[in-house]
């Protein structure tokens, strides 16, 4: 199948999907909400989310439940999109969409570690099983992180998570940072078996993405957790734009941190640490906001690609962290200006 005949519908399938993105406006208005039913109740009357908030009384809803109906609506839409694909492509957007799943996997883990599961509703996990093998009514019998790595047997995540039931490995930390580096594994097979020109981009684009998330692995990991430059290797991930597999290892072997942000500042990306306290609050924000802007010149510079489809997913999530990190903003009362700092989509 050429490339405009496998790419020219669904580009048009998926510009009638971004019409219900929320705007600048939106964003305005929901920044200046006061409760959780309030920014419920606006999103509701005024924004494209009114479909899928219209059995829901605003003046009762709480953050959680506000949070996994937006979730819901998430999996609606990225089940809308793999509609449009075939074969290796359709496999390629399943694997991709394991991102949100794997977050819902962390915080199960995190609920059985911190012997909250009980309290937590199986809405709250969206999207565990929904592109995966995992059976969530085998993982809902854990009762501890050893339970839940065995209740993955079966899926794909089980061979990456293994290794940790040796006793010594079998910790929250550890397995979130093993799920984590399993996406790119899994995900790096899955798009050596999509056409070349669109590999190439997609290398291009895990490759964007993985250098910002081992940069900001390697920090974090000697600033808060003092791991040795072996083990940070060892977690780090295995493909890279800028920082191929020498330059991961200089970065991990850096004498302290500010070492660390000297290499870093000379590879392009000394933004994500500015010289003042906020460095750790917003490198989050700053790495997401930099993939947002990288994802739009790529979506514009490759339009007949699997790019568009990946651009949408990333938006749509995108999207959804900045209504949850609002809510949030909302619950400490901090004002519009200062939760606009949060967002990762410029205000």
């Amino acid at each position: 199948m050429d490339r405009v005949t496998r790419f020219a519908a669904v580009n048009t399938k998926i510009k009638a999907m971004e019409r219900d993105f929320l705007n600048s406006e939106h964003y305005i208005e929901m920044l200046r909400q006061r409760s959780i039913q309030d920014l419920a109740a606006y999103l509701k009357e005024n924004t494209p989310y009114s479909k899928f908030l219209n059995g829901i009384n605003p003046e009762t809803i709480n953050r959680r439940t506000l949070e996994e109906v937006l979730k819901r609506n998430m999996v609606k839409n990225l089940d809308k999109l793999l509609y449009f694909f075939h074969d290796n492509y359709r496999d390629f957007l399943k694997v991709l969409f394991l991102k949100y799943e794997i977050a819902d996997l962390k915080n199960f883990a995190r609920d059985i570690y911190n012997n909250s599961k009980s309290e937590v509703a199986v809405d709250s996990y969206s999207f565990i099983g929904k592109y995966s093998k995992v059976s969530l009514d085998i993982l809902q019998k854990a009762s501890s992180l050893r339970d839940f790595i065995l209740a993955l047997k079966g899926s794909e995540f089980y061979e990456y998570l293994k290794p940790l039931l040796d006793g010594k490995r079998e910790n929250l930390f550890r397995m979130e940072m093993s799920l984590d580096s399993s996406y790119f594994s899994i995900l790096k097979k899955s798009s050596e078996k999509l056409d070349k020109s669109d590999r190439v981009i997609i290398e291009k684009w895990e490759g964007i993405v993985s250098d910002l998330y081992n940069l900001q692995w390697i920090y974090r990991g000697k600033k808060f957790y003092m791991l040795s430059p072996e083990e940070l290797l060892n977690y780090t991930i295995d493909m890279g734009e800028r920082i191929n597999f020498s330059r991961r290892r200089e970065l991990c072997y850096s004498k302290n941190l500010e070492e660390l942000k000297s290499k870093a500042d000379e590879l392009g990306f000394g933004f994500l640490f500015k010289k003042d306290e906020t460095s750790d609050i917003f490198m989050e924000r700053r790495i997401n906001r930099f993939l947002f802007y990288k994802l739009r010149a790529l979506s514009r510079r490759y339009p007949m690609s699997i790019i568009q489809s990946v651009a949408y997913t990333w938006f749509l999530d995108f999207e959804v962290r900045d209504i949850f990190s609002i809510a949030e903003c909302i619950r400490y009362n901090l004002s519009p200006e200062e939760a606009g700092k949060f967002l990762i989509r410029a205000v």
